[in-house]
């Protein structure tokens, strides 16, 4: 309720306060007829009790509405305040949210930036670990489409009569490892054919390989492991991979003569010839265990018994002396018999150093005059005792440099001059008793 209408009510309320009092002060004249002035008398005191409460209500609205405004002042106060407080707090969360989005972009600058950095580094080791054979880290999905690239790849280069990029990219389907070994073991036997594998070295010759080049095909020691210890390889490979046990002396010289007496026991045929001669080139006292067991179990193999026998006087042991000694005595075969009564005679050897088992024709040491028998005790000044020896000397003569080497021939010392390239010989390492 306003203050005007207040103010009104009040007016009207004095007005009739004061007629009921003049009605009051007549009220004291002398009796009469009073009825009709105690009517209006009763009817005054009612108007007065109506305008009193009206009164006390405008009163009581008045003190209402007086409560009711300070309420509402009191809310728009609050809400001032509250409205002042809440864009000051936008105010700050849109900077705090400015300062996050600033955050965020940085990051993102900083993480695609690491994430090229990381990509990098991560392209440069693989490429390090393929320049080192090493692709364990390739999936399988990976290895078979590079497999898959690779053998086009050499289908067009055999194709096209193009030895070299045929023979890289065999020797890349192997560094691959387990998982290409048979698509790499299908990629040999078809240039190995094309070598010549029966007969031996009489094939079509498109390629035009060499005997070198035929001997170079296998250029990983796993293969050579996976040939030998997976029975669901041919015996084509088999028998290559064991004829290139010798040849890799940077591996355990222990592991390879088992590899080599493992496939001798379980052979027949030509592939026990194989094991056998392995067995001779390796430079591991093992090798005469696993010889001279294959001796003295009188198989139905004599050729490869008479190889093993000449093997075990190379090898110059008690253990292989006493194999030699009991088939001697008791093979079964007059020709392995007279082998080995052979051996015996011929038992010591006068100096320590590597006696030279083959010579391979056009080589060095075939033009220089070094024979079978000969045994090689200096290389280039070197002493020499094993094939490891003068593989380690080698590397100290330079390109197209000539060396002195030193062999004992019977009972004399023979010094002969190797020209530059391969020197084409094959021995085993022996000591006198």
């Amino acid at each position: 309720m306003d203050k005007p209408t207040i103010a009104s009510i009040l007016g009207t309320i004095l007005g009739l306060a004061a007629g009921i009092g003049g009605m009051l002060l007549l009220s004291q004249q002398p009796a009469g007829d009073n009825t009709e002035l105690n009517n209006k008398l009763a009817a005054a005191i009612r108007e007065r009790d109506d305008a009193t409460k009206a009164a006390e209500d405008a009163q009581r609205a008045l003190d209402e509405g007086n409560g009711k405004l300070k309420l509402i002042e009191q809310a728009n106060r609050d809400l001032a305040e509250e409205l002042d407080r809440q864009a000051g707090k936008n105010g700050d969360d849109s900077a705090r949210a400015k300062e996050l989005k600033d955050e965020l972009d940085k990051l993102k600058t900083d993480s695609a930036e690491a994430q090229r950095q990381n990509k990098a580094r991560i392209e440069k080791l693989e490429g390090m670990l393929a320049d080192h054979g090493i692709f364990e880290f390739l999936s399988d999905e990976e290895v078979a489409k590079r497999v898959s690239e690779l053998k086009v790849t050499f289908e067009t280069a055999f194709t096209g009569k193009d030895k070299a990029a045929a023979m890289a990219a065999l020797r890349d389907l192997q560094k691959l490892g387990p998982r290409a070994y048979d698509d790499a073991i299908e990629v040999w036997r078809k240039m190995a054919e094309d070598f010549g594998l029966d007969p031996w070295g009489q094939g079509p010759g498109e390629l035009g390989m060499t005997f070198q080049d035929y001997v170079s095909l296998i250029t990983n020691f796993g293969i050579v492991e996976y040939g030998l210890t997976n029975p669901d390889v041919g015996a084509d490979f088999r028998i290559a991979s064991i004829y290139n046990l010798p040849w890799w002396s940077n591996e355990s010289a222990s592991k390879r003569a088992q590899l080599a007496g493992d496939a001798l026991a379980k052979a027949s045929g030509y592939e026990a010839q194989a094991a056998v001669d392995a067995l001779k080139d390796i430079a591991d006292p093992s090798t005469a265990r696993y010889l001279a067991d294959y001796v003295k179990s009188n198989t139905d193999n004599p050729d490869a018994r008479r190889a093993a026998i000449l093997a075990l006087a190379l090898k110059n042991t008690d253990e292989g002396w006493a194999a030699v000694q009991f088939a001697a005595e008791n093979d079964s075969d007059p020709g392995v018999k007279e082998a080995a009564q052979s051996a015996l005679n011929q038992k010591d050897v006068p100096v320590a150093g590597v006696l030279i088992t083959q010579v391979i024709d056009e080589y060095q040491a075939a033009l220089a005059g070094i024979k079978v028998g000969d045994i090689l005790t200096h290389y280039n000044g070197v002493r020499i005792k094993t094939l490891e020896d003068v593989n380690k000397a080698k590397k100290d003569v330079g390109a197209g440099q000539s060396v002195q080497v030193i062999l004992r021939r019977g009972d004399k010392d023979v010094t002969l001059t190797l020209g530059a390239g391969m020197i084409g010989i094959n021995g085993v390492a022996v000591t006198p008793k």
